[in-house]
């Protein structure tokens, strides 16, 4: 007798989503009885994995949730909130993407809907899963130091990300997992599980995980066309962070109605296209990332903490990692995380192992760690600008940095993501006359960048702003 589909889904509680669906392995007998294809490997194995299990011990906004105390969310809850947008965003746009293939490629085979919505749910999930302690700054001050693996698909060379580590524990650590995947969550199973002979492919996922985005003609055209929902104008990776973020701080951003801008995305002969109706969703959404940006990610006190954080930081790391390279050392790496860090800059506060970093580096997390910055913002200036139109003039206002004593902090958000002029290759648009009107021209009056520059002066410990 078939078995209800309960048997082979979890359901996670998300204030953002609801409900997120995660596969459960079942046995083959359970399987069978479901109409699903024998497996070994489903969702739940991924969670259950050192490297997914370490990003609860991330925090997703860093030096921010001092300032927003609420904000105690992590890497790992954001990373199963974006993994349930990918799957929503492929099961929307498998109907046009496979109407798209049979056109554009009819000599190539047509993934099943269930493959392809498992390859973005699980780029979704990863997409994260190279992050360090204190994500992006762990990036800005510890990683850029190293150069990223050589790629062919890449010209020259770039700073090490926790993309590029992302992709190295895709394809290096979780590659059996990922290929041992049969299906997708859901309520039916012709529709949910892989075509027979059909595997997810590692090397999809991290290619849709990289940045900036790979030109590699020998992906499949359906993973290619998918790549924008992960580095495009709008991203699976912003639309949760940017609701998510604001529900854990308390912030209101205006409405972001990602629903009508899903609804009015398809697959065409050009890759992932806005039909016309949907651009007011497209402009609502920008906004509210600005304001994010604004209101909580370079919060006046959470820059004056990272001013603090910038001297200590890499300090810090060597005396726990050591000198190479995370990506040459996975092994370590899937142990580092900000438990390890903060634990071990507690000791070093009340005066123990102070001979592994030095009095200084002792003392500056003492006052990080009781929320007392050491820098205090004396001056702001706002800006937006276009490309090529820098306000240099306004920033030059603010003054010259003394080292130790006065600092020029400028934070930039690039509102309207990528170059207004390339944004067509990264998201087409469909007039509602079925013309091709340039996107950059359609969200011209959103600005390219918007920065806020600030002078800060050191005056030892004080207490919180």
């Amino acid at each position: 007798m078939p078995r209800h589909p309960f048997v082979a889904v979890n359901l996670i509680s998300d204030p953002i989503h609801g409900y997120i669906e995660l596969t459960k392995r079942l046995a083959s007998d359970a399987s069978a009885a479901a109409g699903l294809p024998d497996e070994h490997v489903a969702e739940e194995d991924l969670l259950d994995t050192a490297w997914l299990q370490r990003l609860r011990r991330i925090s997703q906004l860093q030096s921010a949730r001092w300032v927003f105390p609420t904000a105690e969310h992590s890497r790992f809850t954001h990373g199963l909130g974006v993994m349930h947008e990918a799957g929503l965003w492929a099961r929307t746009l498998y109907p046009s993407l496979r109407s798209a293939l049979a056109v554009t490629a009819p000599a190539e085979p047509i993934p099943s809907e269930g493959l392809v919505v498992e390859t973005l749910r699980m780029a979704g999930l990863l997409h994260d899963v190279g992050h360090g302690p204190f994500a992006h700054f762990f990036d800005d001050h510890v990683l850029a130091n190293f150069h990223a693996p050589t790629d062919p698909r890449r010209d020259g060379t770039k700073p090490l990300t926790h993309e590029d580590l992302s992709q190295r524990i895709i394809e290096d650590e979780l590659a059996p997992l990922l290929r041992g995947l049969r299906r997708a969550p859901g309520a039916v199973a012709e529709r949910d599980a892989f075509a027979d002979g059909e595997t997810l492919d590692p090397r999809w996922v991290s290619f849709l995980v990289a940045k900036p985005a790979l030109a590699d003609p020998s992906m499949p055209r359906w993973v290619r066309w998918l790549a924008p929902l992960l580095s495009g104008v709008f991203t699976v990776d912003n639309l949760d962070y940017v609701r998510r973020d604001a529900y854990m701080t308390g912030l209101a951003t205006g409405p972001v109605d990602v629903e009508r801008l899903r609804r009015y995305s398809f697959i065409s002969d050009r890759g992932l296209t806005l039909y016309e109706p949907g651009i007011g969703a497209l402009e609502m959404f920008l906004n509210a990332r600005r304001s994010m940006y604004q209101q909580v990610y370079f919060h006046r006190t959470v820059r004056a903490i990272d001013l603090d954080l910038a001297d200590v930081f890499g300090p810090s790391v060597r005396a726990i990692f050591g000198e190479e390279s995370p990506a040459e050392r996975l092994d370590a790496y899937v142990d580092l995380d900000e438990y390890t860090l903060l634990h071990q800059a507690a000791r070093w506060a009340r005066g123990e192992d102070v001979d592994q970093v030095g009095r200084s580096v002792a003392e500056a997390w003492r006052a990080i760690l009781l929320r007392r910055p050491t820098w205090r913002s004396e001056a702001e200036v706002r800006a937006d600008y276009e490309p090529d139109a820098f306000p240099d003039a306004l920033v030059a206002s603010l003054g010259h940095a003394e080292p130790g004593k006065l600092a020029i902090d400028l934070a930039v958000i690039d509102t309207r993501p990528a170059d207004a002029r390339a944004t067509d290759s990264l998201l087409a648009l469909e007039g509602r006359d079925g013309s091709s009107p340039s996107l950059a021209g359609v969200i011209a009056s959103i600005p390219a960048y918007w920065l806020v520059g600030r002078r800060y002066r050191r005056r030892g410990v004080i207490s919180p702003n």
